[in-house]
């Protein structure tokens, strides 16, 4: 009795649709827009090197 599908086939095609899924999640613009490449400022580069917190966040003696 033959077998219905081959292993390696089977590995190819799974192997194409990764290969298809990452393309489409590596050119999104999600991803871009997550790894700082979305042409918008980001939390991480609005830091503002004279806080008072790592976060950014300005002194309480500078605030209005």
């Amino acid at each position: 009795m033959q077998r219905a599908y081959s292993r390696t086939r089977i590995l190819l095609a799974l192997g194409v649709i990764l290969v298809l899924i990452m393309a489409d999640h590596l050119n999104s613009p999600t991803f871009a827009f997550n790894s700082g490449q979305g042409n918008v400022q980001t939390a991480l580069m609005q830091r503002d090197e004279s806080a008072c917190a790592p976060c950014g966040a300005p002194c309480p003696s500078t605030r209005d």
